[in-house]
């Protein structure tokens, strides 16, 4: 899964709506768990967010269901995600095809 040097896609839902570099983080996530070689990798990864004023923070876990796994990551929270509305964002591979799509779009 997730193992195709091309075919990273990004539906409209998501490219308008998520920073170009958080974008690149997550697809960066997905990749490195991929280059792992994780059998227990799974077609659909989920990614959501979680926006902490409070103590400046992005949280991010990265998850999927099927053979569960999740891990959490902290990022600085600069100005161009402090107006980040996505809470969820799914990335499927369907083996002709990775795509990252907010839920609603699927």
């Amino acid at each position: 899964m997730f193992d195709r040097q091309d075919g990273y896609y990004v539906t409209k839902g998501v490219q308008e709506a998520v920073p170009y570099q958080l974008k690149y983080f997550c697809w960066q996530l997905i990749l490195q768990r991929a280059k792992e070689k994780d059998p227990t990798m799974d077609y659909l990864q989920i990614i959501e967010f979680d926006v902490g004023t409070e103590h400046e923070l992005l949280t991010i876990v990265h998850r999927q269901e099927k053979t569960e796994v999740k891990q959490i990551y902290h990022l600085h929270l600069f100005a161009e995600y402090r107006s980040l509305n996505v809470k969820k964002i799914w990335a499927i591979d369907d083996g002709q095809a990775q795509t990252m799509l907010l839920p609603e779009e699927y």
